[in-house]
């Protein structure tokens, strides 16, 4: 059975290596939305104040949503990252105890 820790081996790298992409992957974040704004509305009149209010209102909204959004998949990725680096260990552990067994 020494033969199989080459599978062994395999194994950790590949658990190793997406760890490490899932904990990159974590630290990527969906940037904040902006409405660019309009010195005056349409055919040179003034921009309505109204408007911009809802759409300043929107902007603020969207952007909460967001870094909810930014958050939760940051801990997704975080848990799979740790979960990728354990199974790694573990494939480690047994290639170390089939070596020494």
């Amino acid at each position: 059975m020494a033969y199989t820790y080459p599978l062994w081996l395999f194994f950790a790298t590949f658990f190793f290596y997406y760890a490490f992409s899932h904990w990159r992957e974590g630290e990527l974040q969906i940037r904040p939305f902006v409405v660019r704004s309009r010195p005056s509305g349409a055919k040179g009149g003034k921009a309505d104040p109204v408007l911009s209010e809802a759409n300043q209102e929107f902007v603020n909204e969207f952007n909460a949503y967001l870094t909810s959004v930014n958050k939760a998949s940051r801990g997704r990725h975080r848990g799979a990252a740790i979960g990728y680096a354990l199974s790694g260990v573990i494939a480690l552990l047994s290639m170390y105890l089939l070596l020494i067994g």
